[in-house]
């Protein structure tokens, strides 16, 4: 009798190795279960009414009309320069005028990444020396934005201009008390919280 060709009978030979290998795989699976993959959330999109345009320089004597503490330095911006910013557009109750506007301006969320701390706690300062802060999920998943108008038109000291701190219309728990606060007006700093 001769030795058995090994290369000889390849076709029975296979559907036995296809069915350990398939054996192996499902014992290998049910030992070590590899963790599902973790994803960092991404923020929300904002719908912006307006793209971002190239940042116009400051042109002499024009005023400062926010500055971000951003580390080392600060960033100084002009009412003009945050306007080449994108912008966002909604509408909303304002708690302390007690009607409802229409305003545009700048997120906060856009702010703090041009100031390089994203998803940091915000601390806002007003002209009259108020300052109110912002947590980092409130205005990382929702348009919180710094407002530069009102209704079409640039916002009166008397509601509560030029800079503003506006909150969307929902979640409603952005109109109760707890966020009083938070509605900032006369904004001329912003920084992260420490």
């Amino acid at each position: 009798m001769f030795p058995r060709n090994p290369h000889q009978d390849r076709r029975s030979s296979w559907p036995r190795l296809t069915l350990a290998a398939l054996i192996s795989a499902v014992l290998v699976g049910a030992q070590a279960t590899p963790a599902p993959l973790q994803f960092k959330p991404r923020p929300p999109a904002f719908e912006y009414v307006r793209a971002a345009q190239p940042t116009p320089r400051a042109r002499p004597g024009e005023r400062v009309a926010l500055t971000i503490n951003a580390g080392q330095t600060d960033l100084k911006l002009t009412l003009a320069q945050l306007r080449a910013m994108p912008a966002v557009r909604y509408t909303t109750p304002h708690p302390q005028l007690k009607k409802t506007i229409t305003y545009e301006g700048v997120t906060l969320r856009d702010l703090a990444a041009r100031g390089g701390f994203a998803g940091k706690d915000l601390r806002l300062y007003a002209t009259n020396g108020f300052a109110s802060t912002i947590r980092a999920d409130d205005y990382m998943n929702w348009p919180v934005m710094l407002a530069y108008q009102a209704d079409g038109a640039p916002i009166p000291a008397l509601q509560k201009g030029p800079l503003t701190v506006v909150l969307p219309a929902t979640p409603e728990r952005f109109h109760t008390g707890e966020y009083s606060s938070a509605w900032v007006w006369f904004v001329e700093r912003l920084a992260p919280v420490k």
